[in-house]
């Protein structure tokens, strides 16, 4: 992965409004009107943070009349998890090296 796709994805996903749009995507498409009443926002609040989730690649936007409708990009979200996966493993495995040091420095100061 380029690593400034992984940041873009990653500051989209850091706030909680975007999580929720990407949340209600995850159900199927929404037209920012319904996006807005679920947020509790305003329009053009909506319109904000889904700018940002398109320059991130993780919705389009589509119009049919007057209707905006937005649809979450299957699979956006796999490289970070994939990135996320391998962060939690190498952490697990750095921690579980620390307690069996910790465990072993211990037993040695007993004896």
């Amino acid at each position: 992965m380029v690593k400034h796709r992984l940041d873009d994805v990653t500051a989209a996903v850091a706030s909680a409004p975007r999580r929720a749009i990407i949340e209600r995507l995850a159900q199927g498409e929404a037209s920012m009107s319904v996006l807005a009443e679920h947020l509790a926002v305003t329009l053009p609040a909506v319109d904000r943070h889904l700018r940002v989730l398109l320059e991130a690649g993780l919705v389009t936007k589509g119009k049919t009349g007057r209707t905006t409708a937005v649809r979450l990009v299957p699979g956006s979200l796999e490289e970070l998890a994939v990135w996320a996966m391998s962060t939690r493993l190498m952490w697990g495995n750095a921690l579980d090296r620390l307690e069996r040091h910790l465990t072993t420095s211990a037993s040695k100061e007993e004896s």
